[in-house]
Parts: C-alpha cells; structure tokens; sequence
C-alpha cells in the first residue's frame, strides 16, 4: 500500500509544482480618438487632424511586481510601415498615457507618391511589460476623399 501512494503523491506533488501562475494582463483603460474636420470637407480627408488620449495600466496589485518596460505608437500606410510617432525603449512605468494629436497631412508616407482616396493609415498601439506580455491597439483611418 505504501508503494502505490508515495509514487501518486510524489507525481501530484510535480504537477502542482509545474503550474505556473498566469502572468498579469495590461488594461486599456482609454483609447479615445477624435476626428476633427479641418479642411472642413464633411470627409475624412488629408487635411484632418486626429487626437489620441491613451492609458494603459498594469494590473499587479504591487507596482514593484509588474511594469511596462517598451512601448511605442506608431502608424503603416496601406499596410506598410511608416514610422514611430512616439515610443520609449527603456520605460519602466505602472501607467502609460499619451495624449496628442496628429496631423494627417504632416505624416512621412513610407515611398513616393501621395495620400489620396481609399489610403488606409493605421495607427498602433504596441507595450510589453516585464512580463513579456504584449498589448497592441489599431485605430484605421481610411481616407474618403
């Protein structure tokens, strides 16, 4: 009797020990964007602007635990990358907020040419914490006129 139970409680004693607990989430706690129609066209257009107000959280109860340590906010047009409008490589940070605002026609497409109808501008969200867990958010932008 004693060799069959000190097997199976050796064995759930390893099963337990190899459960690890889930790390975290980060939370979203705001990502509102605002389209201002500054060539007042009625359209979304080239001559638009966009404001971002941003905030992630971590989760942990014990800031010390759990901390976003990169992020960066950045945008593709029509699928390909554009560019970084903002980012930290080094962060070491419980909140991140951002707010700012972007200017349509101000932006570096990435190869010749120009925005015109039908353009898709895709603006991402992307943090990871300490963790390694990842948090990515896109807002499109598709031009109409």
């Amino acid at each position: 009797m004693k060799s069959t139970i000190l097997p199976l409680l050796a064995f759930g004693l390893l099963i337990f020990s190899a459960c690890e607990k889930d790390p975290p989430p980060l939370d979203l706690e705001r990502f509102d964007v605002r389209w201002y129609d500054d060539d007042n066209s009625g359209t979304q257009s080239i001559g638009d602007a966009l404001a971002f107000e941003i905030n992630v959280n971590t989760t942990d109860s014990d800031p010390n635990d759990q901390y976003i340590t990169e992020w960066d906010f950045s945008y593709f047009v029509n699928n390909n990358f554009a560019g970084v409008l903002l980012g930290d490589e080094h962060a070491h940070t419980n909140t991140l907020s951002l707010d700012l605002e972007v200017f349509i026609d101000n932006l570096t497409l990435p190869g010749p040419g120009v925005l015109g109808k039908g353009d898709v501008v895709e603006f991402r969200l992307w943090c990871i914490d300490n963790f390694g867990t990842q948090f990515e958010q896109i807002h499109r932008y598709v031009l109409e006129d």
